[in-house]
Protein backbone atom coordinates (compact mmCIF):
# COMPACT_ATOMS: atom_id res chain seq x y z
CA UNK A 1 0.00 0.00 0.00
CA UNK A 2 1.05 3.36 -1.20
CA UNK A 3 1.00 6.22 0.75
CA UNK A 4 0.55 9.78 -0.79
CA UNK A 5 1.48 12.91 0.55
CA UNK A 6 -1.50 15.23 1.41
CA UNK A 7 -2.65 17.20 -1.45
CA UNK A 8 -4.06 20.47 0.37
CA UNK A 9 -0.63 23.16 1.50
CA UNK A 10 -3.03 25.95 2.92
CA UNK A 11 -0.96 27.76 5.99
CA UNK A 12 -3.33 27.98 9.31
CA UNK A 13 -3.56 32.00 9.40
CA UNK A 14 -1.45 32.80 13.28
CA UNK A 15 -3.47 33.04 16.44
CA UNK A 16 -5.02 36.64 17.48
CA UNK A 17 -4.79 37.90 20.81
CA UNK A 18 -7.77 38.70 22.50
CA UNK A 19 -8.74 42.40 23.69
CA UNK A 20 -9.87 44.18 26.39
CA UNK A 21 -10.56 40.54 28.95
CA UNK A 22 -13.48 38.87 28.99
CA UNK A 23 -16.88 39.78 27.30
CA UNK A 24 -18.90 42.26 29.06
CA UNK A 25 -21.29 40.19 30.81
CA UNK A 26 -19.55 37.64 32.27
CA UNK A 27 -19.69 36.76 35.95
CA UNK A 28 -18.73 33.81 37.94
CA UNK A 29 -21.29 32.86 40.70
CA UNK A 30 -20.80 34.68 43.71
CA UNK A 31 -19.00 37.40 42.06
CA UNK A 32 -19.87 40.94 41.44
CA UNK A 33 -18.85 42.64 37.91
CA UNK A 34 -15.18 43.62 37.97
CA UNK A 35 -14.46 42.23 41.44
CA UNK A 36 -11.11 39.95 41.24
CA UNK A 37 -10.57 40.53 44.88
CA UNK A 38 -13.78 38.11 45.96
CA UNK A 39 -12.44 35.59 43.68
CA UNK A 40 -9.10 35.87 46.02
CA UNK A 41 -10.83 35.45 49.19
CA UNK A 42 -12.74 32.03 47.63
CA UNK A 43 -9.39 30.64 46.30
CA UNK A 44 -7.37 31.53 49.82
CA UNK A 45 -10.43 29.72 51.53
CA UNK A 46 -10.21 26.75 49.61
CA UNK A 47 -6.29 26.74 50.04
CA UNK A 48 -6.56 26.94 53.90
CA UNK A 49 -9.67 23.73 53.46
CA UNK A 50 -6.82 22.37 51.60
CA UNK A 51 -4.54 22.27 53.87
CA UNK A 52 -6.54 20.97 56.93
CA UNK A 53 -7.10 18.54 54.64
CA UNK A 54 -3.09 17.30 54.37
CA UNK A 55 -2.81 17.94 58.24
CA UNK A 56 -5.73 15.45 58.90
CA UNK A 57 -4.29 13.00 56.52
CA UNK A 58 -0.96 13.13 58.54
CA UNK A 59 -2.57 12.84 61.56
CA UNK A 60 -4.25 9.64 60.44
CA UNK A 61 -0.28 8.89 59.51
CA UNK A 62 0.50 9.18 63.67
CA UNK A 63 -2.39 7.09 64.86
CA UNK A 64 -0.93 4.14 62.37
CA UNK A 65 2.88 4.76 63.62
CA UNK A 66 1.53 4.50 67.25
CA UNK A 67 -0.40 1.52 66.70
CA UNK A 68 2.18 -0.41 65.27
CA UNK A 69 5.20 0.75 68.11
CA UNK A 70 2.62 -0.35 70.80
CA UNK A 71 2.33 -3.67 68.42
CA UNK A 72 6.00 -3.84 67.82
CA UNK A 73 6.79 -3.12 71.71
CA UNK A 74 4.49 -6.19 73.11
CA UNK A 75 5.84 -8.63 70.15
CA UNK A 76 9.32 -7.54 71.68
CA UNK A 77 7.71 -8.38 75.55
CA UNK A 78 6.31 -11.64 74.26
CA UNK A 79 9.44 -12.39 72.49
CA UNK A 80 11.41 -12.02 76.26
CA UNK A 81 9.42 -13.59 77.96
CA UNK A 82 9.40 -16.39 75.62
CA UNK A 83 13.38 -16.41 75.97
CA UNK A 84 13.10 -16.50 80.04
CA UNK A 85 10.92 -19.71 79.49
CA UNK A 86 13.56 -21.36 77.59
CA UNK A 87 15.99 -20.13 80.43
CA UNK A 88 14.16 -21.49 82.73
CA UNK A 89 13.64 -24.70 80.79
CA UNK A 90 17.44 -25.02 80.13
CA UNK A 91 18.39 -24.66 83.79
CA UNK A 92 18.72 -20.77 84.47
CA UNK A 93 17.45 -17.03 83.84
CA UNK A 94 20.35 -15.06 83.94
CA UNK A 95 20.24 -11.28 85.47
CA UNK A 96 20.61 -9.86 82.19
CA UNK A 97 17.24 -11.24 80.50
CA UNK A 98 15.69 -10.11 83.70
CA UNK A 99 17.11 -6.59 83.05
CA UNK A 100 16.15 -6.77 79.36
CA UNK A 101 12.38 -7.42 80.58
CA UNK A 102 12.48 -5.14 83.38
CA UNK A 103 14.34 -2.16 80.68
CA UNK A 104 10.97 -2.91 78.01
CA UNK A 105 8.83 -2.64 80.88
CA UNK A 106 9.86 0.46 81.47
CA UNK A 107 9.44 2.05 78.17
CA UNK A 108 6.38 4.23 77.18
CA UNK A 109 3.75 2.36 75.43
CA UNK A 110 2.26 4.87 72.89
CA UNK A 111 -2.15 5.42 73.40
CA UNK A 112 -4.10 3.49 71.09
CA UNK A 113 -7.79 4.46 70.07
CA UNK A 114 -8.86 0.45 69.64
CA UNK A 115 -9.89 -0.64 72.75
CA UNK A 116 -9.81 -4.27 71.92
CA UNK A 117 -5.91 -4.36 70.91
CA UNK A 118 -5.58 -1.67 74.10
CA UNK A 119 -7.39 -4.70 76.37
CA UNK A 120 -4.76 -7.30 74.85
CA UNK A 121 -1.42 -5.11 75.48
CA UNK A 122 -2.74 -4.68 79.17
CA UNK A 123 -2.72 -8.42 79.14
CA UNK A 124 0.68 -8.80 77.96
CA UNK A 125 2.17 -6.50 80.14
CA UNK A 126 0.57 -8.00 82.82
CA UNK A 127 1.83 -10.90 82.43
CA UNK A 128 5.42 -9.64 81.39
CA UNK A 129 5.17 -7.55 85.31
CA UNK A 130 3.69 -10.99 86.78
CA UNK A 131 6.69 -12.88 85.42
CA UNK A 132 9.34 -10.02 86.48
CA UNK A 133 8.00 -9.93 89.91
CA UNK A 134 8.66 -13.85 90.31
CA UNK A 135 12.04 -13.88 88.69
CA UNK A 136 13.25 -10.65 90.63
CA UNK A 137 11.92 -12.89 93.40
CA UNK A 138 13.50 -15.90 93.29
CA UNK A 139 16.99 -14.16 92.20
Amino acid sequence: MKVNAPTSTSTVSGARRATGGAAPGFVLPGQVEGGPAQVNRAMSATSIANVGALLALQGEDDVVERRRRATRRSSTLLDQLDEIRVAILGGGVSREQVARLSQALREHRDAVDDPALNALLDDVELRAEVELAKLERAL
